[in-house]
């Protein structure tokens, strides 16, 4: 590209209206790295100055009729849904967003474990009762138990509808794998990113403003910040921008220095690794669970039928 031909800087003074910026969404599901994704994901909407909402259980769409009349009465830009429900997502229109999936049998093995010795029970009641009986049991019983008690989680997986054309489907293997290309392709899809553009001082300038606001925001309780520093939605991210939120949330990063494959089971990354799940079924435990929820695991392409074994 000759340099006549460059695109022009991004100019602060040239931003699209915020009522052009469709609603963005993460829908995830529990065990599949949520956290890790709303961390990332979180930084990324700081930067572009867009209002953000996390929504995780139905009570927390409560008292509106349906989450796209909070995200309408709550001037939201960005939902981060974690346990996401087909049923509400379907409420959401001009929304653009991407889904994460995760072989259901590593859902089930990363849950009894988180459940058993590390999952916070404070917003939680339910769990205590349950992680007492995680403690009575054996491996095998408490992974039979814990496929009980996670249902509601394969049910929406099953649930959902993997062929919305404004929702990129991932799978949580891919991502956690390669970070920087799963991310670059999440915020091109949502139109997050720009790799062709240039971006003026002025624009990079706005980006680390709106990053203080939030953290004011978020040091000082009530409704004014420790620095008065007002926000600007923004519609893209340098690349440079994205790689350094990426490095900042690097597995050994947030693991403590640990490394994929060292497991920690009081850590909430507890291993990092796929396919941990063949270390800790049994064959009466696998085929418990294939009649459960075998087709699942064929409607997410982690097999092509139920002949897996141990």
């Amino acid at each position: 590209m000759t340099p006549s031909a460059r695109p022009a800087p991004v100019s602060a003074l040239s931003l699209p209206a915020a009522t052009d910026m469709p609603l963005v969404a993460f829908y995830g599901h529990h065990k599949c790295a949520t956290g890790w994704i709303t961390r990332i994901f979180r930084e990324m909407s700081f930067h572009l100055g867009r209002r953000h909402a996390i929504v995780h259980l139905p009570r927390h769409i409560a008292p509106h009729a349906s989450l796209a009349d909070k995200m309408r009465a709550e001037d939201i830009d960005v939902l981060i849904y974690t346990n996401a429900d087909i049923r509400e997502a379907r409420t959401l229109s001009h929304s653009r967003g991407f889904h994460v999936v995760r072989d259901p049998r590593d859902v089930l093995v990363s849950a009894y474990f988180s459940h058993k010795h590390s999952h916070p029970s404070t917003k939680w009641p339910e769990l205590e009762p349950h992680r007492k009986l995680l403690q009575t049991l054996s491996l095998e019983e408490g992974l039979a138990a814990e496929m009980v008690f996670s249902h509601d989680v394969f049910a929406a997986m099953d649930a959902w509808d993997y062929n919305q054309p404004n929702v990129l489907e991932l799978h949580m293997e891919d991502l956690t794998a390669s970070p920087d290309a799963g991310f670059t392709r999440i915020a091109q899809f949502l139109g997050w990113l720009d790799p062709e553009a240039t971006y003026s001082t002025g624009y990079r300038a706005l980006i680390r403003m709106n990053r203080l606001h939030y953290k004011g925001h978020a040091r000082v309780p009530g409704p004014w910040p420790l620095l008065p520093i007002p926000r600007r939605r923004l519609p893209t991210l340098p690349s440079d921008t994205l790689q350094r939120i990426l490095e900042a949330h690097r597995f050994d990063r947030l693991a403590g220095g640990r490394t994929k494959g060292e497991e920690n089971v009081h850590s909430h990354y507890r291993k990092g690794t796929p396919g941990d799940w063949r270390n800790h079924f049994t064959p009466a435990l696998a085929t418990r669970f294939k009649n459960e929820w075998g087709e699942l695991l064929v409607k997410l392409g982690y097999t092509s039928d139920l002949s897996w074994e141990v």
